[in-house]
């Protein structure tokens, strides 16, 4: 009998070295990192384009084995593993297939590690997180120079003559006193002269429908403002972007292109409390359903001499007269 007190001496010291050696095999870290974008424009991602992501175990510099992790990453599993993972670490490429607007998230991250004999499973989860937001398309909606862009340019030859502030710069002879900016001007030691924004500067506001019925009249509800907003800041316009009940754009995005595809793809982005509709000189109303908030909102602008107009997505009819244009879901238009 006693090759069985033998036999279950080994058995205990296979379980005791199994155990501690699942507990040192803890050290390996996954990760995930964006490699490529199928991307030609210089910002983006873009909606529609295709993501190569990596990846990778992090051994720390020791062979340690085996370790098998997997998550869902916009929708698509991915997963890696090996029984032994060598000093450099693992890694491996995936493809995801085109991806819509909106963030990239993160999802349903798992991660396990053993012992060689399979005795012992440490299971681990990483939070959800966000990966990549695919900015939505856009194109010029104008093939001639805007009207009131041709109006800029006759009546604003150059910047200074307008009434709104928008910086400084250093005095220059022939400068009004007035302008001078007299506190940058002790802390920068020479004159500094307020600079005023030129007459004739579009100040646009882009409503969107705060509940477009499908995603895709969503998406092309964003491609819409997103391409109005380009043709606003090439005319030397500003806009701010705005739904009911969502977030608007603050006022120093209104000039950064790159913030309002941002903002157009998390749109509709709820917002904790109701925002009024901003102060704008013109607006233009996008939407796939007639809502009252909106609609109001836009003919206010016009009671205060504004101009204004609409997108309208699909079939929806708007209670209101203002010029209408009608867009499908296919793009470009």
């Amino acid at each position: 009998m006693a090759w069985l007190f033998l036999l279950s001496y080994w058995i205990a010291a296979i379980v005791i070295a199994s155990f501690f050696y699942a507990l040192w095999n803890r050290g390996i870290e996954p990760g995930l990192r964006l490699v490529g974008i199928e991307q030609s424009e210089e910002v983006g991602p873009f909606e529609g384009e295709q993501l190569r992501v990596e990846l990778t175990l992090d051994a720390r510099g020791r062979v340690r084995g085996p370790f098998h992790t997997r998550l869902e990453l916009g929708g698509t599993p991915i997963e890696a593993g090996a029984g032994l993972i060598p000093k450099d670490g693992y890694a491996v490429e995936h493809e995801l297939p085109p991806q819509r607007r909106g963030p990239v998230t993160l999802s349903g991250w798992i991660s396990e590690s053993g012992d060689p004999l399979g005795l012992f499973v440490r299971r681990s989860r990483k939070q959800d997180s966000e990966l990549v937001l695919m900015l939505p398309r856009y194109a010029s909606l104008h093939a001639r120079p805007l009207t009131r862009e041709i109006e800029a340019s006759v009546t604003a030859p150059r910047a200074g003559s307008g009434t709104e502030v928008f910086g400084v710069r250093q005095y220059q002879p022939g400068d009004a006193l007035r302008r001078i900016h007299w506190r940058s001007t002790a802390r920068a030691g020479e004159l500094v002269v307020r600079e005023f924004e030129p007459p004739g500067v579009q100040n646009l506001g882009i409503f969107l429908d705060p509940n477009p019925p499908t995603l895709d009249a969503a998406d092309q509800c964003a491609r819409l403002a997103a391409s109005e907003a380009w043709d606003c800041l090439r005319a030397g316009g500003r806009v701010t972007l705005w739904a009911p009940a969502c977030e608007p754009t603050r006022p120093d995005e209104d000039r950064n292109l790159l913030a309002l595809l941002e903002w157009l793809a998390r749109y509709p982005n709820r917002a904790a409390q109701d925002e009024p509709p901003p102060i704008v000189g013109d607006a233009i109303a996008v939407t796939a359903t007639s809502d009252v908030r909106l609609l109001d909102a836009v003919e206010d602008v016009r009671a205060h001499g504004g101009s204004v107009r609409a997108w309208v997505v699909g079939e929806a009819e708007l209670d209101s007269d203002m010029d209408t244009q009608r867009a499908g879901l296919t793009w470009p238009l």
